[in-house]
């Protein structure tokens, strides 16, 4: 049996009627060079809203709305992992799949439904507004505006779900000089997107999953231009995700996060610096990491443990996670390459989501 965070009556009676718009605290961002500050919280909209209480208490016996939500939550907030613990985790279905982590993302066009369920009776919440009452199914549609909007579900016990909910600009522009607001983004050979995350230079720290934030995964290009247009999938999210915390499970580093060296690239980039023509980089499908802690220096840090940092250490990265992604039936397939140091950059490895098993660059195989 689960061990739970449980609520009182009246502590629970605050939680469903009020705003639902706890901060999750951030990590350091270990890539970005560009100033980092305070994720975004969009003005609420779409919630299907139902009378708030709480079991065996009346709506007008309820605390008066307008409270935040701070004060009952301040432990769980506070807590370094930036996420509810795992006994603390709500398992729910986000439009039919379970969320892998009790901090997650999800990406809608303008206009779509969010649907949400669990096996037992929940409350969400979205931004500033107030929460929805108890059901065992909610939905959420996303406003006609781009933007970022963070949905919290949870229930008497205490159990928590978080999801970044990004609401992306639509790409009406689909020729070889696609821009949007400025940024270029060009033609895509196949399976051009629908639309695209819009970031600002105040959404960098928005999280995306317990160990990595949208603001990690932004193109090289334009390096002073904003707003910014992105994507992450979340096959290669999950990916790296469990890649850093099974290298912390073995002592193979205390690393919050990689460093990421390219995630997502527009078709123009990608073009430009004569990447592949269909490219993952370009669906937000893949990302070139390496662990930079001991020292932080932009570098990949010696994690094969024998006092140098060479090509053996992507090696070993990259066996790592062959090893893992082999073994797991949970975890999507994908690819991975491993690559040495040149005078632009040191020793990495490319991780994807690709559907598809894929290995490359290890030498001796």
């Amino acid at each position: 049996m689960r061990k739970r965070l449980c609520l009182s009556t009246a502590a629970f009676a605050l939680f469903a009627s009020t705003a639902c718009a706890d901060e999750v605290s951030s990590q350091s961002d270990p890539q970005t060079q560009l100033p980092r500050t305070q994720a975004r919280t969009e003005a609420p909209s779409g919630v299907q809203e139902s009378p708030a209480s709480s079991p065996g208490q009346s709506e007008e016996s309820a605390p008066a709305g307008g409270e935040r939500l701070d004060e009952v939550l301040t432990e769980l907030a506070n807590r370094p992992d930036r996420t509810p613990p795992k006994d603390t985790w709500l398992n729910v279905a986000v439009n039919g799949d379970e969320a892998p982590y009790p901090l997650w993302h999800e990406t809608l066009m303008p206009g779509e439904t969010l649907s949400l369920e669990a096996e037992g009776e929940f409350a969400i919440g979205v931004d500033s507004e107030r929460a929805t009452g108890l059901a065992s199914s909610h939905s959420w549609t996303a406003p006609d505006e781009p933007g970022i909007h963070r949905l919290v579900a949870f229930n008497p016990d205490g159990e928590l779900q978080r999801l970044t909910v990004f609401v992306l600009s639509e790409m009406d522009d689909r020729g070889s000089n696609t821009v949007m607001e400025g940024y270029r983004i060009g033609e895509y050979p196949e399976d051009t997107p629908e639309g695209l995350i819009r970031l600002t230079q105040g959404d960098m720290d928005v999280p995306v999953s317990p160990n990595f934030t949208i603001g990690q995964f932004i193109c090289k290009q334009q390096p002073a231009h904003w707003p910014k247009f992105l994507m992450v999938t979340e096959p290669m999210l999950t990916r790296i995700e469990a890649l850093i915390r099974e290298l912390n499970a073995a002592d193979r580093t205390d690393a919050e996060s990689f460093f990421v060296m390219s995630g997502y690239r527009t078709p123009f980039y990608n073009t430009a610096i004569g990447s592949a023509s269909r490219s993952r980089h370009m669906y937000g499908d893949a990302a070139d990491v390496f662990v930079d802690t001991d020292p932080q220096n932009n570098v990949m840090d010696d994690i094969d443990g024998d006092n140098r940092v060479t090509r053996a250490d992507a090696e070993f990265l990259y066996d790592f996670a062959s090893e893992l992604f082999t073994k797991s039936d949970e975890l999507p397939a994908g690819g991975i390459g491993a690559y040495g140091a040149n005078a632009a950059h040191g020793p990495f490895v490319h991780v994807d989501g690709r559907g598809s098993v894929a290995r490359w660059g290890r030498r001796g195989s």
